[in-house]
Order: C-alpha cells, then structure tokens, then sequence
C-alpha cells in the first residue's frame, strides 16, 4: 500500500524515468545472432582510425551545438559569460546531439579511411531525428560545407559567431533539419520516413552508401516499421546500399521509447527477423568520472569505427557478388544498433532531477539559463567542459578584415584545431554536406514523341491501357533513372503494358531476384512515398500510380516533401529536380463495385492547399490526352503533379492535335459536342475529369435537341480556374471569360468535391454571387451499385447536369421558358426510369 501523501498512480522512477528496463525472457542463444568485433582492434591501431581525430570533431561538434542552442553572443567563451549572451528564446532539441555527431563524425572518416587506401566512395548522410539540427549543423560548419554554401559564415570568430546567433534566430537555421541544411534529403520534421527515403536515394546509385541514422522514437512510427523491409527491394548489382543506425537514447520527449525498454536479446531477434545482421555498439551506463567517460568514450569511437568498417566490408561483398554474376540469395545486410546515453556530456542534474541519461535532456536542458542563477551557472559549466579554447586558435576579426582583398578566405586549420579536422575527406566534393547528388543530380528522362503512342480519335480504350504503353517504352529508354512504385495495383491501374519491357524488382521473391526491374510493388504507401522522395531528390524520375481513395494514406508525408521543395527553390544553390508524379486511378466514379470505402477524392483538396509555384493537378479527359500529360509530366521539374484518370475503357474524344492543342491550353470548347461549335450559347456545360465528362456530353446532346445553345468545355488542368494572381496557370479574366463567357449560366460536373471548385472560382470578379456558376460533383453519396447509378445518387447524371441547365436558360430565354417545365419533368421521369433499369434489370444505363 503506498504511504501517507504517495501518489499511487505514479511509478517509482516516473519523475525521473531511470528505473532500469527489465531483461527479457528470450534465451541467451539469441545472443548468436549478434555480429561480435572486437573493438580492441581500432583502439590498438589509434592512428588508422584516428580515435583521437574522431573524439576531437565530435567535442567541438558537441560545444558548438550546445552554443547554438544557447547563445546570442560570446560564442567562443573569450570573456566571462553573461545572461545577456543568451538568447532571449532558447530554442533546439539537445538529447540527441551527441549521438548525431558520434555517426556522423564516423561518416566522413570512413570515407577519409577509404580513400587513403585508394577507394573513392560517396556517403550520404540521413538524419531521421530531424529535431537534431544543432549537431548536423555543427559538423557542417566543420566541415566548410556551411561556409560553402553560406559564404557569410566565415572560417573566423566573425562568422563563427553569426553562425552560432543565426540558429533558430529570424532569417537564420530552423531548428530542424530541412532544405537549407546543406547534405539534406529529407525533411526533418514529422517523423518515420527517413529509412525509406535512405533506400530511396540508393536505388540505380551503384556507387553511393546512405548512412540513415532512425531514432529510437522515430522506429515506433509504422512508416519506419514496415520500411525496416526496405533491403528486399534493392538488387546489389544495380543500386548502392543503406547502413541503418538505429540510434537508442532509450526516450522520447516524455516517455521511454519501445527499443529503449528492449535488451539486446530482443534487438538482435527483431532485426534479425527483418533481415539484417545486427551489430550493437553502446556507450553503457553514464560514466562516474570525467576519466572513466573517457574511457568508455574511446572504446564506443573504436567500437563504432571497427563496426562501420564491417558494415561496409559486408556491403562490398554482397555487391561484387552480385556485380559478378553470382549474386547471394536473400542477403543480409548489415546495420548498427548505437546505445548511448541521452544527452550525454550534458549536465547531470538539476535541482535533483536528472538531466544526462533522461528525457529531461530531449530539447533544452537548462531552459531557464538566462533568469535562473542555478541554470546559468550550470551552462557556464557545462560549456567549459569542453574547453573551447582549445579547440579554437585565436584570430581575432580585425586580423581577418586586414588581410589582403585576393587572398583566399581563412582556411579551416586556421581557426579550428587541426586535431578536429583529420577526418574530414581532404576531397571537397565527398564531404557529406558537399555530395552532388543531394542538391544538384537532376537527370533529365529520354522521352519519345506522345505523339507516337496515341489513338485513333473515336475509338473506346482505357487511357491507363493507352498510357501503360507509352510508359513501357519510358522504361525502356530510361533502364537507370526512372521507376515506377505501386503498392501492388499496377495491373488493377491497367498499366500493366509496363511489363512488356521490365518486371517487378522484390528481392526476395525467387522469381524475381536479381533481375532489377523498374516496378516495385509494396503495400505500404509509406514506404513507397519515402522510396520516390529519395529517388527523386537524387535526381531520378519516379512514378507513383494508386487507388484514388487510398493515395491520401501519404498526404502529410507529401506535405513535409512540398515543404523540403518549397525551401529548396529558394535557398539559391540547390539545382533542379524531378517533380513528384502521382497517378490516382480507379476513381470514385468507377468504385461501385467496392463500395463507399472506395470512394474519397480528398486528396485534391490536400493539393490546393499547397504553394502555387508547386502543385499541378491535371484531369486528362481520354486517351490521347492522358499520354500527353504523361509526357508533360515526366519532362517537368520541381512540381507536385497530380493526374486523375480512369482506368475503365471510354471513348477517345479528341483528335492527336486537338489533344496537344487542348492539354498546352489547360482548358477548351470542344466545338464538336456544342451548338454552332459553341458560338452565342446559352449555356456553358463543363466537364472536370473522365466520366463527369461523358455525362456532360449526353446532357449536352439532350439540350440541344431541344434548342438549347450549348457550349461544351473541357478543363483538363484544374489550375486554370483560380484568379489569375493565384497560380501561374491561371487565365486572365479575358481567357477566362473566353471559355466560359462573361454572363452566361455554367454548369460545372466535376469528378471531385463541388466545394474545390467553388473555392478555386471564388475570388473571381464576376462571381461574388456565384449564381450563374453551379458546381456539381461527388458529395458522399456512395455504395456498391452501378456506374451510372453513382452519378444519380450524386445528383451529378446527364438527367441532373439537363434540368439545372434549362432551368437557368429559361430565365433569359423566352421559348426556352416555354418548354423548360416540360421537358425538367420529362428528364427527372426518365431518370427515374433508368434507375429501376439498374436495380431490376441489372442495365448499366448508357
């Protein structure tokens, strides 16, 4: 029972969360599946390894994350400090620092080790714990990657101290890892996706090894859990490799994290399950002097140096197996389990509450530093600790600023201590932060005419068929730099035409294991998401066809990748990339044989939400156009381009040049299908996607028989619609009025959400009322029935787009007003009729 004033409810240990974790119950065999090193060996070969290089990056990585985090000022320590030298908003995410640069510090020395030995090898460098800005940003500036790409933050205590201000400071670095943070592929904020695209950025780069630290808290994600598998989708004699760190710190910002409260039995049988051969590397318990933290500190740099070693032994040898035509079945590749503690050569405690070694280390551990004496004088301290003077050479800024105006720029050696330079790769170009291929690999694709692919106008196919076709051949042009991902409904899109001239890439599948393949299947959108991010942000082109409704699985996934985009345009030194290409078919319209669950265009509205000078969202109408948006897309650069089409076989409504004609426009009158090739209507009918589209037509056919003036108009890019100052596609007001005319009434069916067009259309001058324009659409009316019967529960069918649109005629139109109550009657009896035709005679109405 507890005692008097007890909180029964609280744990023991909650307060400071240090209660040990418990063993597990697994037998001690599992201990065989452990990789075992000795790291003896790189502690007895000091300078091979240059533990001494390693430990001196990582003390200054480590001093100058926690400045960044802290201080406005005094950022070398030169004189005493003061409460005016912190910042008056403290800012960062500490805990994970230490364990940043202990990888990354190893990072750039293997590839220093590598090529002193002859061996020219490319690493890029993944952070998943975003949120751990302050070490990659400190390990950059080290490096001369910051200063490179930000020339304002000099070598020298002048651009030391601005560097150290502009963290989490207005117009400086964001307090997470994003496209201003040079090395970055991936966008540091939300969390799960940093293995996936670590896998990605591998795939037809033979010569590159992506190092992709996971955090502890990030690997209790599902999109980390199921990309775990993510080596099962990578044939060694084609692509390069990923070394997975899984970085355990043992908490999150509040609680423990899952492998945090596992022992090594239970890593070693997870991982080992997934596939990999699991090395573990660990600090141990906090030290109890600063001389034993020395000790455990150089046995965890020999330990992680021998291990990374290993993982890049083993990597080449599953490669030149592959690569010399005997590739090893089902390869285990290699990763690390790195234990340390979090926020460790932090301070210990505060006030009795542990700090090092607990998730009271996860942002900022000393958050009062610049009011509370206790916390000042514990910064104090703890910035000393690593004693920033000998890590910087003085050179004060009046030597800088009177050097001759020719001479180079200070040389990092000139300012920071050569020790912390050692491993640092002397090749500008291998640093991690300096790797072309994550900020400027744009490779454009070898693309044939559209033209050559397309169809005979009048003919009834699928566009997703039509178009499979054309991709085939972009396949086959393009055997390293283009991919296609689809959580396993390629053949279900109908663009199974494909296989014609590729397969599907799954490793582990023994028929299709080392052959390579430009397709991988997965039915994870997650995983397939990170997977075209990494592809694409390395310079490659991916295509990702899905079910419409179930696309928007990665909707804040695609967000973080606008946000990285976004940025990237503007940082001024990143180059182009290939946009981002989705394909949502199997739409709504043709899910009735699903159901309702099947039935969501949602993503749409996720688009029109992002920046301008970003989003595409294009509605090809039939065959030909859906080719040639195909093309469009594959050609274009830094967009997110969205293309909605059908899969189901309808008529191929425009002609090859027409259909140039129409997709280069964005949006046309199809003068075969209105009245006097829609000249002087009376009323405009729009069309927005496939099946929308046909309706239209039929209604239009309805209304002219009656006399009505019709005009007929097909939007193929959505973004046309918007007032001109909204988007760059946006017509002008006299294009727009050109198409739609300036006063007459439209009615537009539109394949998604009425209210995405009424949002678009809403700041145009002429519809503060909207009464001439009337959207229809889907609007949750949805079950397993029959095609045509979605559209009439929708109140979107010929039947419904006909008696609004007499409706509005008879308004202004004499003899039209005198048959408009006759014939709306007529229509809704016919519509009634079809409907017992589909329920009693199983007709799909046509």
């Amino acid at each position: 029972m507890p005692t008097l004033g007890e909180n029964p409810y609280v744990r023991q240990g909650d307060k400071e969360g240090t209660t040990p974790p418990k063993a597990s119950s697994l037998p001690d065999f599992t201990r065989d599946l452990l990789v075992q090193l000795d790291p003896q060996t790189a502690l007895d070969n000091a300078d091979k390894y240059d533990l001494e290089g390693l430990i001196a990056f990582q003390r200054a990585a480590n001093y100058i994350s926690v400045a960044q985090i802290f201080l406005k000022s005094n950022a070398l320590l030169k004189r005493p400090l003061k409460k005016e030298d912190i910042k008056p908003r403290l800012l960062g995410h500490f805990g994970t620092c230490p364990g940043l640069t202990l990888a990354y510090a190893h990072s750039n020395a293997l590839v220093t080790r590598l090529a002193k030995e002859g061996v020219d090898q490319k690493v890029a460098f993944v952070t998943g714990p975003g949120h751990g800005a302050p070490a990659i940003l400190s390990a950059l500036y080290l490096e001369g990657s910051i200063t490179r790409f930000y020339p304002q933050y000099t070598l020298n205590e002048t651009g030391f101290e601005a560097f150290v201000k502009a963290f989490s400071w207005p117009g400086g670095f964001p307090s997470h890892v994003n496209a201003e943070t040079p090395g970055a592929i991936h966008e540091g904020g939300e969390l799960g996706y940093a293995l996936a695209v670590s896998y990605g950025a591998a795939m037809d780069n033979k010569d590159l090894i992506v190092v992709a630290v996971i955090g502890d808290g990030e690997s209790e994600t599902g999109p980390t859990a199921s990309a775990w598998h993510a080596h099962k989708y990578i044939d060694p004699k084609e692509s390069g490799a990923v070394i997975p760190i899984l970085h355990v710190n043992g908490y999150k910002i509040a609680e423990r994290t899952i492998p945090g409260t596992m022992d090594d039995l239970e890593l070693a049988a997870l991982y080992s399950g997934y596939g990999y051969q699991v090395r573990i590397v660990s600090y141990g318990e906090l030290a109890n002097s600063p001389e034993e933290h020395k000790t455990k500190d150089e046995r965890i740099n020999a330990d992680l140096a021998v291990s990374l070693e290993w993982a890049y032994g083993e990597i080449r040898k599953i490669q030149k197996a592959a690569r010399e035509s005997e590739p090893i079945d089902k390869p285990r590749w290699p990763m690390i389990v790195l234990r340390t503690p979090k926020g460790y050569t932090g301070p210990r405690h505060l006030r009795g509450t542990p700090l090092e070694g607990s998730f009271h280390s996860h942002q900022v551990p000393l958050p009062g530093a610049k009011k509370d004496d206790e916390e000042f004088r514990l910064l104090d301290k703890w910035l000393k600790t690593y004693h920033p003077e000998e890590i910087f050479i003085a050179r004060d800024a009046a030597e800088s600023s009177n050097a001759p105006a020719e001479t180079e720029s200070p040389k990092p050696h000139e300012f920071i201590d050569a020790k912390a330079l050692r491993i640092i790769p002397p090749r500008e170009d291998r640093r991690l932060g300096q790797l072309k291929e994550t900020y400027s690999n744009h490779v454009a694709l070898d693309l044939a005419d559209w033209k050559e692919f397309a169809v005979k106008k009048g003919d009834e196919i699928s566009a997703m068929k039509a178009t499979g076709e054309y991709l085939a051949d972009v396949v086959k042009r393009n055997p390293h730099s283009f991919r296609i991902f689809s959580p396993d409904e390629l053949a279900s899109n109908k663009l199974d035409a494909v296989f014609k001239t590729t397969h599907r890439n799954f490793q582990f599948d023994p028929e299709t294991a080392h052959r390579g393949g430009r397709v991988i299947e997965m039915l994870s959108e997650h995983t397939l998401q990170g997977f075209l991010q990494g592809y694409t942000l390395t310079g490659r082109t991916g295509l990702f066809p899905s079910y419409e409704a179930f696309l928007g699985i990665i909707e804040t996934m695609m967000a973080q990748y606008v946000k990285f985009l976004k940025m990237a345009l503007e940082t001024g030194w990143r180059g182009d990339v290939p946009s981002l290409n989705y394909i949502e078919t199997s739409t709504l319209w043709r899910q009735e044989h699903n159901g309702y669950s099947h039935q969501n265009p949602g993503l749409i509205s996720i688009l029109l939400n992002f920046p301008a000078k970003i989003t595409r969202i294009y509605f090809p109408a039939d065959a030909n156009t859906a080719i040639s948006c195909m093309a469009h897309v594959l050609r274009s650069k830094n967009y997110v381009n969205l293309i909605v089409g059908s899969k189901a076989p309808n008529p191929n409504f425009l002609s090859v040049e027409a259909a140039d004609s129409h997709c280069v426009a964005g949006a046309s009158i199809w003068k075969d299908y209105s009245t006097d090739e829609g000249v002087s209507p009376d009323v405009v009918l729009v069309g927005i996607g496939v099946e929308t589209t046909f309706e239209v037509i039929a209604a239009a056919a309805m209304l002219r028989n009656e006399g009505v003036r019709v005009r007929v108009v097909n939007v193929y890019d959505l973004m046309i619609l918007p007032g001109n100052a909204e988007h760059p596609h946006a017509l002008d007001e006299d294009a727009f009025n050109s198409l739609f005319t300036p006063d007459k009434p439209v009615i537009i069916n539109y394949h998604g959400y009425p209210l995405q067009v009424r949002s678009l259309l809403f700041s145009r001058a002429h519809s503060i009322g909207r009464k001439r324009f009337e959207v229809l659409g889907y609007i949750e009316e949805g079950t397993t029935t029959t095609p045509w019967m979605m559209f009439r529960l929708n109140q979107a069918s010929r039947f419904d787009i006909a008696v609004r649109a007499i409706g509005h005629v008879a308004l202004s139109n004499e003899r039209v007003a005198t048959i408009a109550h006759e014939r709306q009657s007529a229509w809704k009896h016919e519509g009634v009729l079809a409907e017992k035709r589909c329920f009693y005679a199983l007709d799909d109405f046509q």
